[in-house]
């Protein structure tokens, strides 16, 4: 039997991530939760999770740290990282993304069966 992907929401905004996790976990994701930046580096190093979708703007420690902090970890470094954000999906907002070593990047508002695909694809599943 084929376990369930395991995604991490490391967001700080608690409605963002009870409709995000709620909608995850009914499309068949098993799902953790990290309020910033340093939680979620810690949850990904302990739980290794398939992929991450990240706040970009947060207290303690940001998306762009954290994924700096990531790249730079052996162990953890080829997590798939999805930005998400509450600012605009301008191209340099996507090549910052893309050169920083996120897969994607997208607006918090974005159409849920939109990123549902966009996590399939990365996943390949």
């Amino acid at each position: 039997m084929q376990t369930q992907p395991l995604i991490l929401l490391v967001d700080d905004d608690v409605q963002i991530q009870e409709i995000f996790s709620t909608r995850l976990k009914d499309a068949g994701f098993q799902v953790l939760q990290a309020r910033n930046g340093e939680e979620g580096l810690k949850l990904a190093k302990q739980e290794k999770p398939d992929l991450i979708l990240l706040d970009v703007m947060m207290p303690i420690m940001d998306g762009a740290k954290m994924l700096i902090e990531m790249k730079n970890d052996a162990e953890i470094k080829d997590i798939h990282v999805i930005f998400l954000t509450a600012l605009d999906d301008r191209p340099e907002s996507i090549k910052f993304a893309k050169e920083s070593g996120a897969v994607d990047f997208v607006n918090k508002d974005i159409d849920f069966p939109v990123l549902l695909g966009k996590i399939k694809s990365i996943l390949q599943i």
